[in-house]
C-alpha cells in the first residue's frame, strides 16, 4: 500500500498493489472493478480507479487518515462502551451496505488492522483486496486471516454470514473479558461454527447492537438515580438503608423488565431464538410468569426436529395458561400476552385461513377492551399494526378487496396514533398506497403518496420512489415526473436507494 499525491488536485490517495495482473484477472478485476467503483458509504473508502502498470494491477482509493483498530487495541486495555457500540454499528452498517449491493459484495477479511478510526471518531473499513461478488460457486482462493476468518472460508466458500462471523471476532477483541451479557450473547451468535445459527444478515446484527447499546444507557441512568437517592439521605443511616433497599428493588424490577424487553425483541423482531432463550432463562418466573412458556417455545423452535405443529401446540398451551391463570392476577398482562400470541399465530399462518381467523378474533377482543376501558396496559398502535397485517394476509386468501380496505382503515388509524413519529407515519402512507395499487385503485394510491409528501416532506425515500414508479407506470406527463424526481433528490440518502437508481437509469435524468 502506498500513499500518493495528485499534484494537479493536491489530494492524497491510497494506492494498493494487487500483485500480478494475470493472477488477479478473474479474482480482483471482476470483483473490484465492476462493483467497488459503485461504493458510496460514509464508513467505506471510495475506489476511484484500477489500472495495470507493467505486470501489476493497482487500485486507487480514498486515503483514510487515522489509527487502525489494531493499534488502538494494542495501546488500550479496554475500549469504552460508547466507542464499542459506535464502531461496531458503523462497521455493521458498512457490511449491510456491501451485502445489499447487486450482486452482494462479501468482504472476507475483517480484522482490526483493516479498520481505521478517523480523528473524528468514526470507523472506516478499508482494504478490499479480498472482496468478491457473491456467487454460489466455490471461491477461487481460500482467503481470510486465521483467528478472524469463518471456518467455511478455509474450505473455499464464503457468504454474508462469513463476514458476520469475522466481525463477531473483532467485537470480542474490542469487548475483552469485561463484556456485558448482551454483548457476549451477540458475539456468541455471530461466531457460531454453523453459519445457519449466526445472524442471518447484517441488519439483524445492527438491530441487536442498538438494543444492547440502549440497554446499557438505561442501566447507567438507573445507577446514577440510585446514587443520587443514597446521597440525598446519607444523614440518616436507617433512611439510607431503607432507600438502598428501595433502589435495589427498583433496580431488580427494571432489570427484569429490561431482560424481558430484550428477550421479546430477540424473539419477535430478530427471530434470534438462541439469544431470546438466554434472556428468558435470566428472568424470575415469579415476576414474569410467561417466561416458562417462552422458554418452551424457544427450545421447540431451536430443535432440528420441530415442526410447525409443535410450535402451534406450544403456543396454544401458552394461550390456555393465559386464559385460565394470568387473567386472575393481572388483566393488563393477560391482554399483552394475547397480543403476543396473536403475533405468533400470524408468524406461522402461512396462508392458513383458520389460524388467521384465530389471530383476528384475539386482536379484535384486545382492541375492544381498549375501547371499553381505555386500558393503559395495551399498546394500541401495536395491536392496530397486527390487525393490519392479519387483514393483508387474509386478503391474499379470501375477500381480497374487503380485507384490503380493512387493512387500509387500520393504516389510517395508525397515522393518528403515531402522528408524533413522522417516519412511522410515512410507513403507514406507504402501506396504504401499495394496498390501493394492489386493488388497481391508482388514483387513491396517488393521493396517499401526495398527502405524505405534503405532511412529511423528505422523510421517506420509499414514498418518493413508489410515487415515481406509479407515475411512470401510468404514463404521467414528463414535466410532472421530472418535478417529483427533483423533489426526491432532496431526501437524505436517496442516491443510495436501489429503486431510485433504477428510476434514474430509466428516465435518463442526471443524478
Amino acid at each position: 500500500m502506498y500513499l500518493a499525491r495528485d499534484n494537479k488536485l493536491n489530494m492524497l490517495w491510497a494506492i494498493k498493489d494487487l500483485g500480478d495482473s494475470t493472477r488477479f484477472m478473474t479474482h480482483a478485476r471482476k470483483s473490484e472493478v465492476s462493483v467497488l467503483r459503485k461504493v458510496s458509504h460514509p464508513n467505506l473508502p471510495r475506489v476511484t480507479d484500477i489500472f495495470d502498470e507493467g505486470k501489476k494491477t493497482w487500485m486507487v482509493m480514498d486515503y483514510i487518515e487515522g489509527k487502525t483498530l489494531e493499534e488502538i487495541l494494542s495501546s488500550s486495555k479496554t475500549i469504552p462502551s460508547k466507542q464499542f457500540y459506535r464502531w461496531s454499528i458503523e462497521i455493521t452498517s458498512a457490511l449491510q451496505y456491501l451485502h445489499s449491493m447487486n450482486p452482494p459484495v462479501i468482504y472476507r477479511d475483517m480484522k482490526p488492522s483493516n479498520i481505521i478510526i478517523r480523528p473524528s471518531g468514526s470507523a472506516v473499513l478499508i482494504d478490499f483486496g479480498t472482496a468478491k461478488s457473491f456467487e454460489t460457486k466455490r471461491d477461487e482462493f481460500a482467503l481470510g486471516t486465521r483467528s478472524y476468518a469463518a471456518p467455511e472460508q478455509f474450505k473455499g466458500q464464503s457468504d454474508e454470514r462469513s463476514d458476520i462471523y469475522s466481525l463477531g471476532r473483532v467485537m470480542e477483541k474490542m469487548a475483552g473479558n469485561r463484556a456485558v451479557l448482551p454483548v457476549k450473547s451477540i458475539c456468541r451468535k455471530c461466531t457460531r461454527t454453523d453459519p445457519q445459527k449466526r445472524f442471518k444478515n447484517a441488519e439483524g446484527l445492527k438491530t441487536a447492537l442498538y438494543l444492547a447499546r440502549d440497554s446499557y444507557k438505561y442501566a447507567a441512568l438507573l445507577l446514577t438515580v440510585g446514587l443520587l437517592v443514597l446521597f440525598s439521605v446519607f444523614q440518616s443511616r436507617t433512611t439510607a438503608q431503607s432507600a438502598l433497599r428501595d433502589v435495589e428493588e427498583i433496580n431488580e424490577n427494571n432489570r427484569q423488565s429490561s431482560l424481558y424487553d430484550n428477550a421479546l425483541m430477540c424473539f419477535y423482531e430478530l427471530k434470534d431464538y438462541d439469544s431470546a432463550l438466554t434472556y428468558f432463562e435470566e428472568l424470575d418466573e415469579d415476576q414474569v410468569v410467561e417466561a416458562k412458556w417462552y422458554k418452551k417455545l424457544c427450545k421447540t423452535l431451536l430443535s432440528p426436529e420441530s415442526r410447525r405443529e409443535d410450535v402451534l401446540l406450544a403456543v396454544r398451551g401458552f394461550k390456555d395458561f393465559n386464559d385460565r391463570e394470568v387473567i386472575k392476577t393481572d388483566r393488563k398482562r393477560k391482554l399483552k400476552n394475547d397480543t403476543d400470541i396473536a403475533r405468533i399465530y400470524l408468524m406461522y399462518s402461512k396462508g392458513d385461513e383458520e389460524l388467521l381467523g384465530e389471530a383476528l378474533n384475539i386482536l379484535l377482543y384486545v382492541d375492544s377492551e381498549y375501547e371499553r376501558e381505555k386500558t393503559s396496559g395495551v399498546n394500541r398502535a401495536n395491536v392496530t399494526a397486527l390487525l393490519q397485517s392479519v387483514y393483508k394476509n387474509l386478503g391474499q386468501v379470501e375477500n381480497r378487496q374487503e380485507n384490503y380496505i380493512r387493512a387500509i382503515k387500520c393504516g389510517d388509524r395508525l397515522k393518528e396514533l403515531l402522528k408524533d413519529d413522522k417516519k412511522s407515519v410515512a410507513g403507514r402512507y406507504l402501506d396504504n398506497a401499495r394496498l390501493f395499487e394492489e386493488l388497481s385503485m391508482f388514483r387513491k394510491a396517488e393521493e396517499e403518496y401526495e398527502e405524505c409528501e405534503r405532511l412529511c416532506p423528505g422523510v421517506s425515500a420509499q414514498i418518493y420512489t413508489g410515487h415515481l414508479r406509479l407515475l411512470l407506470k401510468r404514463g404521467a406527463p414528463e414535466e410532472r415526473i421530472r418535478a417529483l424526481y427533483n423533489e426526491a433528490r432532496k431526501v437524505d440518502g436517496i442516491d443510495e436507494n436501489r429503486e431510485f437508481q433504477k428510476i434514474s437509469e430509466r428516465t435518463g435524468y442526471e443524478q
